[in-house]
């Protein structure tokens, strides 16, 4: 994560193993874009009528809860979220080309907090998102995870349906219990080739 305190702008760069058109078609869902973010507990999120979105939810890294309105600003390689309420004036989405031999693009979430008033940004210190390296992490991860395995309709299924509504707590108990069965199942099978054997 970077951060321009004189501009009060912080960002994070991610690498993908996206092509930059196939990364801008996954940035156009918002809402699937914003639950990724595993420091986000979100209890709305949602269209809300006139271009506008609703989002309310607990930010887990700062234990605020976040409660505002937003809307969506395209832009030429990516998007804005200007947000109605709130410390953070707007988080903007955007796509750069990759390097040679390295990442074919790379995803920038820049959080923007110049809208507010300086002194205001002062006395509410204790508002300032602080999330945003983890959701880098997490979209980083996800993004390798849809490269490999988008193509397959049972995960994408999976992944809209159960595993984005999820609250960040379900989604790591789930992946517990993935682990624990497929534990269960490795042992099952040598219980049952050990029998066989005999």
């Amino acid at each position: 994560m970077s951060q321009a305190p004189a501009e009060d702008r912080a960002w994070v760069r991610i690498p993908t193993p996206l092509a930059p058109e196939a990364l801008i078609e996954f940035c156009r869902d918002v809402e699937r874009l914003l639950r990724i973010n595993s420091m986000l507990e979100f209890e709305r999120l949602g269209p809300a009528g006139e271009g506008r979105y609703e989002l309310a939810a607990l930010n887990l890294s700062t234990g605020q809860r976040i409660e505002t309105a937003f809307r969506i600003e395209p832009q030429d390689r990516g998007l804005r979220l200007i947000y109605e309420s709130g410390l953070k004036t707007a988080t903007e989405i955007a796509i750069e080309p990759g390097e040679r031999g390295g990442a074919r693009s790379f995803l920038v979430v820049t959080d923007d907090y110049a809208g507010t008033p300086e002194a205001e940004r002062q006395a509410r210190a204790a508002e300032v998102d602080r999330s945003l390296p983890w959701w880098g992490r997490d979209l980083h991860r996800y993004l390798g995870h849809w490269a490999r395995w988008s193509g397959w309709a049972p995960w994408r299924w999976y992944m809209r349906r159960v595993w984005q509504p999820m609250k960040p707590k379900a989604r790591r108990i789930t992946f517990m219990l993935w682990v624990i069965a497929a534990f269960e199942l490795a042992a099952l099978v040598v219980v049952a080739a050990a029998y066989a054997l005999d």
